[in-house]
């Protein structure tokens, strides 16, 4: 019995339904892209239950207004967004992802929707749309751009979160000429917040509304992964600011129902029931500001005998010019416990930010209020109340409603989203980081919207108690097929980053014809000399050291007419550590004067782990040059021999087969299928590459990669 449900809710499908679904877990002829589970095209029959659950969409007259938030199904029903599915045989979830609908074909009075499902891999894909990597919030690290937070950041590389801030020689930020800097201390210019790969992975699969396991995310190696700033100078989004005068006294507030305030406590502004800010531009112009509320909201009611409960409300405006409301939270409270004799008790709400910030036009002087007021009545006695804001996080943000930018200066509040790297879509730096370190995507069968995520090398399970054998599931009446090496079809594999026209990378490219730590892989395959590229979006970052110096850092600026210039530059991403040991350098003002003492230690960033004894690369093959001098070997575990290697030496064996066959496979193995668990077939162990077109009580095509070895 074949079983379809939309957001928990089943649909009708016809008698005779039957559905082939293919399930992948790579793409073996395009190491340029992962694949999913996906079915092919779905009829379902218009009947009541079908048309209702899709929002009777059919009508050619239907229109309604749909919440993001709410499940995408009945009137809800949004065709431009997917919506939660999974398809179960006999009991047995067989597929889980997402349901898409393609087409509504109308004849006469018969209704037909076509649809297709996909794997959550897809619509983890899908649910990225084209958001940006600035559309991310890293607004808890907000921070002072200051000496004391510059260095006390390179402490903090082990724990793969925060703010960090690398030395980057951006251009005249240690002018090689003066004889105060020399390539030796540096401008505070030369310091920028960088934030953690990781961070950026959480942040982008919490925002699609997933979450994720993964065993090499919490490894030293990725933790240390940064994604510098990219600005040609850092800059941050401005903020308005205004000046918070109390306008009355706490004990005059009274209530609509005769209640008094007794107290308020505040974090982050002055202690008031009503905050107000006068906005004082130049005459005749005007500011669009938004204020997010977030905060949490205790109140307590004082009564006489201890346990006794009453209700207790507050409401929370926005009002602007002393009368004009522009927000209310609504009377918002509950029941709360009087304290008698005792230690009071409470009840606890929250006012997070706002969904959608309040909007609000100043013009000169004009000003607005936060107030927080009584709001009802407490209780069979004492009718008092006393309200606090508790919670540290606590705070109004009031910003500017354009997006502009302004130069960060030291000692400035940096409002650090401002400074992530712009027009960066979320799903090409996510598949790029899937790309750099040959990373599996699969889906939890047992959770939903939950993403695993390993490398290839450590993807597959080599307990032998774990293999599957399937010799059984063969149809051998059909013809089986077996291909030599695997389905290589290119001679050359090409990894490699995005060039970029900064000094250093161009200096090198002109040099030798390729791009700053590229590899080419040769398999030698004489029957083909097509060529196979992967590319990431990141750019190379070469990394310099001079003569005298001991300090070795990336360098990424412009270089005309013998003077650097800062410049704009592609995203790029480097290894962090602090490097300890170094002659004493300062941070220097732009007058040129100490901002710290004499510092022996540095926020090192670069493709190697440790330019000293460097033992990783990030980069896919060893550069043909080098800008400072190693004091070891150079290392081989760079991104092609630790995460590619491995794959090529299995899929260009001479000795690799790719088999397709016909099996015959039922609802239990396809509700047990892992892709990561190696199987037998006829003594022979594969590892398990695609299945296309299951369906149940039919055969289905299955493809195998022989294995030549279980681990490298």
């Amino acid at each position: 019995m074949t079983r379809i449900f939309i957001e928990d809710q089943e649909l009708d499908i016809t008698k005779d339904f039957s559905q082939q679904i293919t399930y992948a877990v790579d793409d073996l002829t395009n190491t340029d892209s992962k694949a999913t589970s996906f079915s092919k095209t779905i009829v379902l029959p218009g009947t009541a239950n079908n048309n209702r659950l899709l929002g009777n969409i059919f009508e050619f007259s239907n229109s309604n207004f749909t919440a993001d938030t709410a499940k995408n199904v009945g009137y809800n029903f949004n065709a431009s967004k997917s919506a939660k599915a999974r398809l179960e045989i006999n009991g047995l979830q067989v597929m889980k992802g997402v349901l898409r609908l393609l087409e509504i074909i109308v004849d006469g009075e018969w209704i037909e929707y076509e649809v297709a499902l996909f794997g959550e891999l897809g619509g983890f894909y899908s649910s990225m749309a084209a958001r940006k990597l600035t559309d991310l919030d890293f607004s808890e690290y907000d921070h002072q751009y200051s000496v004391a937070n510059i260095t006390a950041s390179w402490d903090g590389v082990s724990g793969g979160t925060g703010y960090y801030y690398p030395l980057i020689d951006y251009g005249n930020t240690s002018p090689s000429t003066n004889v105060d800097f020399q390539k030796k201390n540096f401008y505070f210019t030369a310091f920028r917040p960088a934030f953690y790969v990781r961070q950026y992975m959480a942040k982008i699969i919490e925002q699609a509304g997933y979450t994720y396991t993964s065993n090499f995310f919490n490894t030293a190696f990725f933790k240390r992964l940064i994604i510098p700033n990219n600005q040609n100078r850092l800059q941050y989004k401005s903020v308005i600011q205004f000046a918070g005068n109390p306008q009355r006294s706490i004990s005059s507030v009274t209530g609509e129902t005769g209640v008094t305030l007794r107290n308020v406590q505040t974090t982050n502004f002055t202690t008031s029931d009503d905050i107000v800010y006068q906005y004082t531009p130049a005459a005749d112009v005007k500011t669009e500001v938004l204020i997010k509320l977030n905060g949490t909201f205790r109140v307590y009611a004082p009564f006489d005998s201890f346990g006794t409960y009453g209700e207790a409300y507050v409401e929370i405006q926005i009002i602007k010019n002393g009368n004009e409301k522009i927000w209310s939270s609504g009377r918002i409270g509950g029941q709360v416990q009087g304290w008698g004799a005792t230690v009071p008790r409470s009840l606890t709400y929250s006012v997070g930010n706002l969904g959608n910030a309040v909007p609000l036009t100043l013009s000169q002087d004009d000003y607005f209020e936060i107030r927080v007021i009584p709001a009802g009545t407490v209780g069979p006695a004492d009718p008092v109340i006393d309200l606090s804001i508790i919670d540290t996080n606590s705070s109004i943000s009031i910003f500017n409603a354009g997006e502009k930018y302004i130069p960060a200066n030291y000692n400035d509040y940096l409002f650090v989203n401002g400074t992530l790297p712009a027009n960066i879509l979320q799903k090409d730096f996510f598949s790029s980081i899937l790309k750099m370190f040959n990373l599996m995507v699969t889906e939890d069968k047992d959770k939903e919207k939950h993403l695993v995520i390993e490398p290839y090398v450590d993807f597959y399970n080599t307990d032998r108690a774990t293999y599957l054998d399937w010799s059984d599931k063969v149809d051998r009446s059909k013809p089986i097929k077996i291909k030599p090496m695997s389905e290589v079809n290119a001679r050359f594999y090409q990894f490699k980053y995005k060039q970029d026209s900064d000094f250093l990378n161009e200096e090198y490219r002109k040099k030798y014809n390729e791009g700053y730590g590229d590899r080419v892989f040769d398999n030698a395959l004489e029957f083909t000399k097509d060529t196979d590229t992967t590319e990431v979006i990141f750019s190379p970052t070469p990394l310099i050291g001079y003569t005298g110096n001991d300090k070795v850092f990336p360098a990424i600026y412009k270089f005309n007419n013998q003077v650097e210039q800062m410049t704009e530059h592609n995203i790029r991403i480097l290894q962090a550590k602090k490097i300890t040991g170094r002659t004493a350098w300062y941070i220097k003002s732009s007058a040129g004067t100490n901002l710290s003492a004499g510092l022996t230690s540095y926020g090192y960033a670069g493709h190697l782990d440790d330019w000293r004894t460097p033992t990783s690369d990030i980069n896919f093959g060893a550069p043909k040059e080098l800008k400072f001098d190693l004091n070891d070997n150079y290392p081989s575990a760079n991104l092609f021999n630790a995460y590619y290697s491995p794959y090529f030496a299995e899929i260009t064996d001479k000795d690799s087969r790719l088999v397709t066959c016909k099996m015959r496979l039922n609802e239990k193995d396809i509700f047990n299928l892992d892709f990561g668990r190696f199987v037998w077939m006829d003594g022979v162990l594969y590892r398990l590459i695609k299945i296309v077109d299951y369906a149940p009580d039919d055969v289905c095509e299955v493809q195998l990669l022989r294995a030549i070895n279980t681990t490298y």
